[in-house]
């Protein structure tokens, strides 16, 4: 059953009518959950199942507990494992099955925390259990999360996403102080099973399967390389936004006074109206970095009020750190996913990567957060080194950050990751082949039945000659079989024309592949140039596609930019010098 819910579109034209495009819909409520289940289930573990923190910690203001340890440790080795395996094992990444398996996998796991504070080898079994399963459980709904936002703008990202952080936060909030135990716990439970229907509606059949070239195909990119040029950063950053998640999900919302949840959705707000006037505001940009340039400094300044808003010492120290986690959590979010649509990167490879890195940097901070001795015995500020050290990270962090230079570096170059295309050929030679053959079969078959028939009717002149009746083989007439082979030509021709034209339509795939390849085209302008090559205008792909006018101008513009082309004309002579280079590679 389709779930439909209605559809908020912002967008902002420029002088030239060229615009950006966002549009919040169900990926907004579907994160929202899955973002409320990491809150519920990891930070407010000890509230919600009775978890034990680790022994060190009894007396700190956030807490770890095993469980909480063992699930980050599997989540962050679940996606390494998915980088290192991404087109390997693509079918099981994307296959729906796996994502139903995946939200039931994380719900049972989920469920069996309650057990972790029995004593006993039960209580470690079930932390374990629960640890390993809700890890790997939510990898996997990561991943497809991951790869459902990467399908969109940069503008309807950031709308998604900073809504679903508010929608996190209320339903955390929610589960913290409107539910007694074991019901916060069984509603935090059934999250990945609510959040299941609007993830399914969102991941289409997997292009793996239907050979949807060239949508979804990624560049190819030294993994290595490209890997621990993220990696760093990611890890500082992780740290950042450990401290700022612990503080805020651990010390300020649990607060039972009613100003600070309604500071927190105030913060909430605040936080998407930010990422909204910036993302409109600076979308026609040259470099694809440009959420980083205002909201980093944001961030880092909200970090002055650690300490007192750790210590509740000032309602608006809670507003403005609540805030700044907000837009923090939400900016790493979006920035996977642009860095995915933008340089068409196998959104697997860039999600398993960055959120690992992320995952193991925040579990970092957030046992040294739990421990003030060690902060003051590694930072010479007392009290407040704990927030210098954070704000160190963060600026090293956006410092290392890998730039466009370094992206296109990490593409390889003048190689054709045609693994897609190739399985789509081969699967139209496959048909194209077993249609010749059934046809040929039942020429064969024809000329045999019509020898069958010359030597009935001989033999029933023989027959008649005697006075007898004469036999057909089968024991069927022979008119049958002569009707028989006309009955099934038509479809075996049908079958030759559709595999012909399928072959036609992957060679033309191929084409435009090879020209997004060359000139690192997004994903949303390699669909809109797929189409502008096949001759549509701007008002076909703005209906195809479902997008404004202005957002269909502005993809077209920027391929024509990117190309170094000025019009249709010169895109499709383009295409066609593309097809000949592929005809001379092949009489080679």
């Amino acid at each position: 059953m389709d779930i439909n819910l209605p559809r908020i579109s912002i967008t902002v034209n420029d002088s030239h009518g060229m615009g950006a495009q966002g549009e919040l819909s169900t990926l907004s409520l579907g994160f929202g959950l899955h973002q409320a289940w990491i809150y519920t289930a990891m930070f407010g573990a000890n509230r919600l199942f009775h978890a034990k923190p680790l022994s060190f910690q009894e007396n700190a203001q956030t807490l770890v507990s095993c469980f909480l340890l063992i699930s980050i440790v599997t989540f962050g080795l679940s996606l390494l494992f998915a980088v290192v395996t991404d087109q390997k094992h693509l079918k099981f990444y994307t296959a729906k099955r796996v994502l139903a398996g995946a939200a039931v996998l994380t719900a049972s796991g989920t469920f069996a925390a309650f057990a972790g504070s029995i004593s006993g080898a039960l209580g470690i079994f079930a932390t374990v259990f629960a640890g390993i399963s809700t890890g790997i459980g939510s990898a996997l709904l990561l991943l497809f999360w991951g790869t459902a936002y990467s399908r969109h703008s940069a503008a309807t990202i950031v709308m998604n996403t900073a809504m679903a952080i508010v929608i996190a936060v209320a339903i955390y909030s929610f589960a913290l102080h409107a539910l007694p135990y074991p019901w916060a716990g069984i509603f935090t439970a059934l999250l990945p099973l609510l959040e299941l229907p609007l993830l399914w509606q969102l991941t289409p059949v997997s292009y793996a399967v239907r050979h949807a070239v060239p949508i979804f195909n990624p560049l190819p990119v030294n993994k290595g390389p490209f890997s621990l040029r993220l990696a760093l950063p990611m890890l500082l950053f992780g740290f950042a936004l450990g401290a700022l998640r612990s503080t805020s999900l651990q010390i300020i919302l649990p607060s039972s006074d009613p100003i600070t949840q309604l500071l927190a959705l105030f913060a909430g707000g605040a936080a998407t109206v930010l990422l909204l006037i910036t993302v409109f505001s600076l979308d026609r940009r040259n470099s694809w970095d440009f959420l980083f340039r205002p909201l980093i400094p944001f961030i880092a300044v909200t970090l002055f009020f650690l300490p007192s808003a750790a210590l509740n010492d000032s309602t608006f120290s809670t507003l403005v750190l609540l805030t700044g986690y907000m837009c923090f959590e939400a900016l790493m979010w979006v920035f996977f996913g642009e860095m995915a649509q933008e340089f068409r990167l196998s959104p697997i490879f860039v999600f398993g990567v960055g959120r690992s890195c992320l995952a193991f940097g925040s579990l970092a901070s957030v046992l040294a957060m739990s421990n003030p001795s060690l902060v003051a015995a590694i930072t010479p500020f007392g009290e407040a080194g704990g927030a210098m050290l954070v704000m160190a990270c963060l600026i090293v962090g956006y410092a290392l950050l890998p730039r466009v230079r370094d992206i296109r570096r990490a593409v390889v170059q003048g190689v054709h990751n045609s693994n897609a295309i190739e399985s789509f050929n081969d699967q139209v030679n496959q048909e194209t082949q077993a249609a010749c053959e059934a046809q040929q079969g039942q020429e064969g078959q024809q000329d045999q039945g019509e020898q069958e028939d010359q030597a009935a009717q001989g033999g029933a002149d023989a027959a008649t000659a005697e006075g007898k009746k004469p036999e057909v083989a089968g024991g069927s007439d022979a008119s049958a079989s002569e009707d028989a082979p006309p009955a099934t030509e038509a479809p075996a021709d049908a079958d030759l024309a559709q595999a012909n034209r399928a072959r036609r339509s992957g060679r033309f795939r191929m084409q435009c592949e090879i020209i997004a390849d060359r000139y690192l085209l997004s994903r949303r302008e390699t669909e809109v140039m797929f189409l502008l090559a096949k001759g549509y205008n701007a008002a076909f792909i703005q209906d195809k596609l479902c997008i404004s006018k202005s957002t269909a101008k502005t993809h077209i513009g920027h391929i024509y930019r990117k190309l170094d082309i000025h019009n249709q004309q010169e895109l499709l002579a383009m295409v066609e010098k593309t097809r000949e280079e592929l005809l001379e590679d092949d009489s080679r």
